[in-house]
């Protein structure tokens, strides 16, 4: 059976989807102004038979005009902010560094709330949290805020699977400091398991003649 292979989900950037509303928000508050304009030239006309009693049209027409050139002013200045801010946090590591926290989150809610027992792995756990981060922008802003065990209960409580209080991390560093430690000792049971090599300074050299038996 084919199966389609699709791109693992990456989590949102707040700041671009408050970009993103922003714009589309200015978008249509220019259309609904334009369409005031409109309106307002009809009623212009329409009111040319009593002009001592009609509004000043005029002003209006200033107002509205006035509020269209700010609007989209303001949208270059956001898509401007914007593009800033994404290409100073790419020199500065920001991005990358963000991409590793959520994948530490992920790995320390699969450690804390997975139930082999009940059907949960620690797999099934990890893709919970990292859907979750992908959607709920509040929750992920909350990585720089919340402590380790704070996060990782609010994730827990957000896909609704508790966690076990006794595995809740003690700090973000907890899975890199495990993983390390973890690394560390395969390295040392390999070198263990290593026979001790010649000494390189007698490499090449005769064997010493065996000794002769005193024979007095």
């Amino acid at each position: 059976m084919d199966v389609t292979q699709t791109d693992p989900i990456r989590p949102s950037d707040p700041d671009m989807h408050w970009t993103g509303w922003a714009l589309h928000t200015l978008r249509q508050t220019v259309e609904y102004d334009m369409r005031c304009k409109g309106l307002t030239e009809q009623q212009q006309r329409a009111s040319l038979s009593e002009p001592k009693t009609s509004p000043d049209f005029g002003l209006i027409q200033a107002r509205l005009s006035r509020s269209v050139r700010l609007s989209i002013a303001m949208t270059e200045r956001i898509r401007t902010g914007f593009i800033k801010r994404r290409d100073e946090r790419r020199e500065s590591g920001e991005e990358q560094r963000r991409r590793q926290r959520r994948e530490r989150a992920a790995g320390m809610v699969a450690g804390a709330a997975s139930r082999p027992e009940e059907g949960l792995d620690a797999e099934r756990m990890r893709s919970l949290a990292w859907e979750t981060l992908v959607e709920d922008e509040i929750l992920d802003a909350q990585l720089d805020t919340l402590s380790a065990a704070e996060f990782v209960q609010a994730v827990c409580r957000k896909i609704g699977h508790p966690p076990d209080p006794i595995r809740l991390p003690q700090g973000w560093d907890d899975v890199e400091a495990k993983a390390t430690a973890e690394t560390e000792a395969a390295d040392v049971e390999v070198t263990d398991d290593w026979s001790a090599e010649p000494d390189e300074s007698d490499a090449g050299r005769p064997l010493p003649e065996p000794s002769t038996p005193d024979s007095s």
